[in-house]
């Protein structure tokens, strides 16, 4: 049997006998204070376990450092409450002396605060520690290549040859008009998507229509302006073509 097995024995009976001394200490202290027989042993069940989850999350080493850090201060003001609390009950039991009022108090104060120091405890060691993160210094870094890559403000020096980037370019109205007038949009998906009114939207489509008629193309080329512009100039030629026509007759004639 090794000195290891030998220790652990001999830690189980002393805590199953402090356990059992101290849990019934707590109880009797808890019926002199005015707490119903079959809630007595709630007293001790609190305080002992409080102390336990203290000890685990101190001990352990496996928890953040604030949690470890209020973890033993909750652990060693929890096993102090129960050393002056066993004292005190078997002090009371001993003499016949019924507790003052402010035992009571924070007799019945205990649980309470236990159960809220306790849920404050599973919070911190539910958060990561953000202390223990610390950003290693140039000089301690693995790779020499990649201390060479940052400047001495820790920016890495590929920013320099990094390519430029294009300025993103926003239509103008006129440009989205245009391109919603070619798609075939209304008036109506014209003012939705322009968010002008549908007068205005109107407008713009008359304007479009008229940049693009064949008559103003015409115009532009030099043409007849109008359909009574193109009726005289097509009278004009059959007179033209008549006269003509009159004048080769004539000739003939005289010959």
């Amino acid at each position: 049997m090794s000195a290891r097995t030998v220790l652990y024995g001999l830690l189980l009976v002393v805590a199953s006998s402090a356990a059992v001394l101290s849990f019934a200490a707590l109880r009797d202290l808890a019926l002199v204070c005015g707490f119903a027989p079959w809630l007595a042993w709630l007293l001790p069940v609190v305080v002992d376990a409080g102390a336990a989850a203290g000890s685990l999350v101190w001990l352990g080493g496996w928890s953040a450092e604030s949690a470890r850090r209020f973890a033993r201060a909750l652990a060693l003001a929890l096993l102090g409450l129960s050393v002056a609390a066993n004292a005190l009950g078997h002090g009371l039991a001993a003499f016949g002396i019924a507790p003052a009022w402010w035992v009571v108090v924070v007799v019945s104060a205990v649980a309470p605060a236990v159960l809220g120091a306790v849920v404050h405890l599973a919070v911190l060691v539910g958060r990561a520690d953000v202390s223990a993160v610390e950003a290693a210094p140039l000089d301690e870094l693995g790779n020499s290549d990649d201390a060479e890559l940052l400047d001495e403000r820790g920016l890495s020096r590929l920013w320099g040859r990094a390519p430029a980037t294009q300025p993103t370019v926003v239509p103008t109205a006129e440009q989205r008009a245009t391109v919603l007038i070619a798609e075939g949009a209304g008036r109506r998906r014209l003012a939705r998507e322009l968010e002008i009114s549908e007068y205005e939207a109107r407008r713009l489509l008359d304007r479009t229509r008229t940049a693009h008629d064949p008559a103003d193309t015409a115009r532009s080329a030099g043409g007849p302006d109008t359909e009574q512009d193109l009726g005289s100039e097509r009278v004009h030629a059959i007179n033209g073509a008549g006269l003509n026509g009159a004048s080769y007759g004539t000739g003939g004639a005289t010959s």
